[in-house]
This record gives structure tokens, C-alpha cells and sequence, in this order.
């Protein structure tokens, strides 16, 4: 599995270092889910203090492209806490973490289509946008398999 290759120190250059700490403490604590992760990017969940979960897409090695549906970086476009959660875990992640992620919204998928349903492809894009219908839904694949 090749998860993009990103360069942290170009990530969090010039950044607030209440922020990058911030975005290092969530990634300790394990609040960055890895969604998806291939070589042309990385999509992760990011649970954030109040207990909502925020949807970080990034491709570019320093970061640059990131885009959290956080309200900071909704109102400022800057690099967010949650940005650097979700690559400090692509970093500090193992090749079979980095592997389970890139697979789990195919195994959506195939799970989804066992069941027969008609809306699977709308669902598994809709679970990528939606942390809470992604747990619903893999909650539910848990529960019958």
C-alpha cells in the first residue's frame, strides 16, 4: 500500500504551534479515522473537541491542498488541526493500518451489495461525506457478519 508521501515539516511550516499541537494530540489519541488512502490522497474522518466529526482531504506532500468541512477552515482556508491530525496518522501509521484504510470502503461495498440493496455506490459516497452514516453503516456490516 502507497499512501501518499508527505513532508511534515513543509506540512506545518508556518502554521500556529497551537495548532499543529493540537492536530498532533488528536492524531495521539486516535481520533483521525482513515477513510481512504491511496497514493492520490488521503480522505479521513476527524473527530474534533465537541464531539463532531469533520471529513480532511489532502494529496499534496506540504499540505497545501488540504480541505477540512471544519468552521475555521470554512472561514479562514487555512490549514486546520485537523489537517494535521489526518497526516500525522497516515505518518505515524503502519503498512497494514494504511492498507486496512484503503480497503474499507470497497469491503463497504461488498457488504452493502450482499445485502442486495440497489443504493449501494450512492451510500458508500455518502458514508465518505457522513462520519456518523459511515459508523451506522459499518456498525450494521459488524452486527450481521
Amino acid at each position: 500500500m502507497h499512501a501518499p508521501t508527505f513532508d511534515y515539516d513543509a506540512v506545518i511550516r508556518d502554521m500556529p504551534e497551537a495548532r499543529v499541537k493540537r492536530g498532533e494530540n488528536y492524531a495521539e489519541k486516535g481520533w483521525a479515522s482513515l477513510v481512504d488512502v491511496s497514493p492520490a490522497g488521503v480522505l479521513a474522518h476527524v473527530l474534533g473537541e465537541q464531539g463532531l466529526a469533520y471529513v480532511v482531504e489532502v494529496s499534496a506532500a506540504d499540505g497545501s491542498d488540504g480541505r477540512c468541512t471544519c468552521k475555521d477552515f470554512e472561514e479562514n482556508r487555512l490549514r486546520c488541526k485537523h489537517v494535521v491530525a489526518a497526516i500525522r496518522t497516515v505518518l505515524d501509521a503502519d503498512d497494514a493500518t494504511l492498507e486496512d484504510a484503503a480497503e474499507r470502503l470497497p469491503r463497504l461495498l461488498d457488504q452493502l451489495e450482499m445485502e442486495e440493496r440497489d443504493d449501494c455506490d450512492t451510500l458508500v459516497e455518502r458514508a465518505r461525506r457522513d462520519p456518523s452514516l459511515l459508523r451506522d453503516l459499518e456498525g450494521a456490516a459488524d452486527a450481521e457478519g
